[in-house]
């Protein structure tokens, strides 16, 4: 009787260190990574101003004016945007305006259930510091959208980009037009058409 109490109470005793671990690790949140945003626009002769770009609902990636880079593949660099070390992304939310069409796009993309499991893979396999890891958006100016994740290494020579790492997330997705007045960026229209960045 007193060995099966024993038993009985070591059992007990290790679900309950289980369940208190499972509680730290859910108690301390998701796993951060430090990674930046990329954001290019275009194609070449479709500038874009992009009003708004939310990760997860939460995190505004500041952007703006954008102009070619779309259709580079691997995507290059574009705006680039730093933050704090942070969860990888569930959600993306784009807003943007197109100069040559005169109109609003909107997107709402839901990322790849498996990115922070892959994320955590390309840590192990170019790991920072040597590697600097960035989540690259493109939005052109004709509404497609498309989210690669790029590891770019530091410790490689100047423009030597073989060591690099690229994947499409999001190969390819279409935003839909949205309501908006053309008139809030006449004259930003006007000055890309007098710079020739559209016809």
């Amino acid at each position: 009787m007193t060995a099966m109490r024993w038993r009985e109470g070591l059992v007990i005793g290790l679900g309950l260190l289980v369940l208190a671990a499972l509680a730290v690790g859910y108690a301390r949140g998701p796993r951060l990574y430090d990674y930046g945003t990329a954001t290019v626009g275009g194609p070449k002769g479709w500038p874009v101003f992009v009003e708004q770009l939310i990760l997860d609902g939460r995190w505004r990636v500041g952007v703006g004016i954008l102009e070619g880079g779309f259709d580079a593949m691997p995507p290059r660099y574009g705006a680039l945007a730093a933050s704090d070390p942070r969860p990888v992304p569930k959600t993306l939310h784009a807003r943007w305006f197109s100069h040559r069409t005169q109109t609003y796009y909107e997107i709402d993309l839901t990322l790849p259930e498996d990115l922070e499991a892959r994320v955590r893979r390309w840590y192990r396999r170019y790991p920072p510091p040597d590697y600097l890891h960035f989540l690259v958006t493109g939005i052109a100016g004709d509404g497609r959208v498309y989210v690669w994740w790029r590891a770019n290494c530091i410790r490689c020579p100047l423009y030597d980009h073989s060591q690099d790492f690229y994947e499409p997330l999001i190969p390819l997705a279409h935003g839909r037009v949205v309501e908006g007045d053309p008139n809030r960026y006449r004259k930003r229209t006007e000055h890309v058409r007098k710079l020739g960045l559209i016809p």
